[in-house]
């Protein structure tokens, strides 16, 4: 429960926070409990108490007491007295205990058509009627207004724009992602491409015996099984007889011959 003062300015408009939504307002009457001149007043004014000439704790003053006024001095009798009805009824929520400080106020000789009034609110705050009348407890979050309901378009609105903009960026990273998919395919198929034309011209060099052919002596093609002993390259003859040339071992004749 937040209880604020409405300003001593004598003007129409009740200050921040006592502005705020859900928050009690308080304005000041005098001693004669007419509506206190330098109280402010307006829409949103909840409960009006003493605010002129209020005897208050000075220490620097000789007998430690002073007399002051204001609408800060209603918020604490109208704080206090909630304090009271919370400790009385501790089960109520704040909306509940705010409810019996309204339903218990007096506006006394004061010609009030309609509450809440501009400079009374709901009236004079009457601290022993509030713990002692018999006051339904009333809904939990009492009978304050609460926050425009622009705010909670604003914040549907902000809601939508932020899934709107998590959809638009879901959508850019799906096209984000396909392109990237579509650039790594091509850049597969080339590299894919690159090695198939390798192996074709590297195994149509070893077929015509290119540059660097040779095979060391029990070797075969890549994937292949190795050459029969009948055939195997670089044969040696058994001393005594001349060697027999491979025909693996002779450079091949020029492309195209």
């Amino acid at each position: 429960m937040v209880v604020a003062g409405a300003g001593n300015d004598g003007e129409a408009k009740v200050s921040t926070p006592a502005a705020l939504p859900g928050v009690v307002a308080v304005g000041a009457v005098d001693r004669s409990l007419d509506f206190w001149d330098k109280s402010n007043f307006g829409k949103g004014m909840t409960l009006t108490a003493p605010g002129e000439k209020n005897l208050t704790a000075d220490p620097t003053r000789s007998g430690g007491y002073a007399e002051t006024a204001g609408t800060s001095d209603s918020t604490a009798f109208v704080s206090a007295t909630a304090a009271l009805v919370r400790s009385k009824y501790p089960d109520l929520t704040a909306g509940q205990v705010i409810n019996r400080l309204i339903k218990s106020a007096t506006l006394l000789k004061h010609d009030v058509k309609k509450v809440p009034d501009e400079e009374f609110g709901y009236g004079i705050l009457r601290p022993y009627q509030a713990l002692t009348m018999n006051i339904p407890k009333g809904p939990k979050e009492g009978p304050l207004a609460k926050a425009p309901s622009s705010t909670s378009s604003k914040a549907g609105s902000a809601s939508e724009s932020d899934d709107s903009t998590t959809s638009q960026a879901k959508k850019r990273k799906k096209t984000s992602s396909g392109g990237i998919l579509v650039i790594a395919g091509i850049a597969a198929v080339v590299v894919i491409g690159g090695i198939v034309f390798a192996l074709i011209r590297s195994r149509s060099n070893r077929g015509s015996g290119g540059p660097g052919g040779t095979y060391p002596q029990g070797m075969g093609y890549p994937n292949q099984p190795p050459y029969p002993a009948a055939q195997q390259p670089h044969t040696t003859a058994a001393p005594g007889q001349a060697q027999t040339s491979s025909p693996y071992g002779q450079q091949p004749p020029p492309h195209g011959q």
